[in-house]
């Protein structure tokens, strides 16, 4: 479950000096990509004994993250996207 929650932390991490306003309607595919993989983490959790409780909150915190990178411009949009899918694929490998 920490891993869960060190993502939502990381992606708010991540948008936390970014707020700018996005002029494009297209998803850079590292923000699809990460979305995507987020999505896959919070099902396997909700697979788990114990992280019921939390799943709900964690989605929550993902779903107010994926909106602040929605509202970025592209460039901020593909700068955030690389850190959480940087430190999604680090927090993977020390799980290996």
């Amino acid at each position: 479950m920490f891993k869960f929650s060190f993502l939502a932390a990381l992606l708010f991490c991540a948008l936390a000096s970014n707020s700018f306003a996005n002029k494009s309607t297209q998803i850079p595919s590292q923000c699809q990509q990460l979305f995507q993989q987020t999505e896959e983490l919070i099902s396997e959790a909700e697979k788990q004994p114990g992280t019921h409780l939390q799943i709900a909150n964690i989605k929550n915190k993902l779903s107010e993250s994926k909106q602040k990178i929605l509202q970025m411009s592209v460039e901020h949009q593909i700068k955030s996207c690389d850190k959480g899918l940087l430190a999604l694929n680090n927090m993977k490998g020390k799980e290996e």
